[in-house]
């Protein structure tokens, strides 16, 4: 393949991701922009297939580890019963604390709608735990593992913000959410990852029903003011899971933690951590 396009890659492959989960991540903003569709919003499949791409480019080294990574989906049962629960367990304590602020709980026609949940967590698993996580979990978080726990804290969650910068522009998304509970979220992914040896799919079962729970169910139940409140809620509440989750795993905060995940790809400099990801 041409050099001019894979040197730049190699030399910088976290920037090139970011720029690629962005630019497919925002292809209906883009689109609509140019008149092309209305009602855009992010497309959730972007990260994935940015470490798709960024990775065919680093060479075959580096796209078969991605690939292997992402078959791996053993992990301890109690961990994915975590995954599971802590979502629904979150939900339910911010509408009870919502409910101390006035607004209504739900009612019995709606809480007799929680088996779509079961249906919308199987497509969030696809499109949110598995489009967003084998790019951000499976691919980034590994590639700057090396660095010390708080600054690959600050760089994945900067880079999550900033794609989910339209949707809190466009109003779908609220700022609450989308910066502390998205900063916080990725803390606690990063305790998950150094806890299970980089299980990444614990943290796509968790996103998934995060967002079938959340988004899928509980804030259906309320409007306005309620609503938003909620928002603020759920990320007041992620914070509180992350300082948990802080003291619980006792992750490792210097430089050089746990086992190497990348090596260096042939030619390629490591200035943002250039590396090609190799099977553990």
């Amino acid at each position: 393949m041409n050099a001019a396009v894979t040197a730049p890659v190699r030399r910088h492959p976290f920037v090139s991701f970011t720029a690629l989960a962005c630019f497919v991540g925002w292809g209906a903003y883009i689109a609509a922009a140019f008149g092309v569709g209305s009602h855009p919003e992010n497309m959730p499949l972007g990260p994935v297939i940015a470490a798709a791409i960024v990775t065919a480019l680093l060479g075959r080294a580096a796209f078969r580890g991605w690939a292997r990574t992402l078959r791996r989906w053993s992990a301890p049962p109690g961990w994915y019963a975590v995954a599971l629960v802590v979502p629904i367990a979150v939900d339910a304590g911010i509408v009870l604390v919502n409910h101390l602020f006035g607004a209504p709980l739900p009612t019995a026609s709606q809480l007799a709608d929680w088996p779509n949940v079961l249906a919308t967590f199987v497509v969030m698993l696809v499109l949110v735990g598995i489009g967003e996580e084998a790019g951000w979990s499976a691919f980034a978080a590994p590639l700057i593992r090396e660095r010390a726990f708080f600054i690959r804290w600050a760089m994945l969650a900067g880079v999550r913000i900033f794609w989910h910068l339209p949707l809190m522009v466009t109003g779908m998304l609220p700022w609450s959410i989308g910066i502390v509970g998205n900063a916080a979220w990725q803390l606690v992914v990063l305790c998950v990852l150094d806890k299970t040896d980089g299980r990444w799919t614990l943290v796509a079962v968790w996103h998934a029903m995060l967002n079938a729970v959340g988004g899928g169910f509980v804030f259906t139940m309320v409007d306005g003011a309620d609503k938003d409140r909620l928002g603020v809620l759920l990320a007041v509440a992620y914070v509180l899971v992350a300082v948990v989750m802080l003291a619980v795993t006792r992750p490792a905060l210097g430089s050089g933690h746990g086992r190497p995940l990348a090596r260096p790809a042939d030619g390629a400099g490591q200035s943002d951590g250039g590396a090609v990801l190799v099977q553990r």
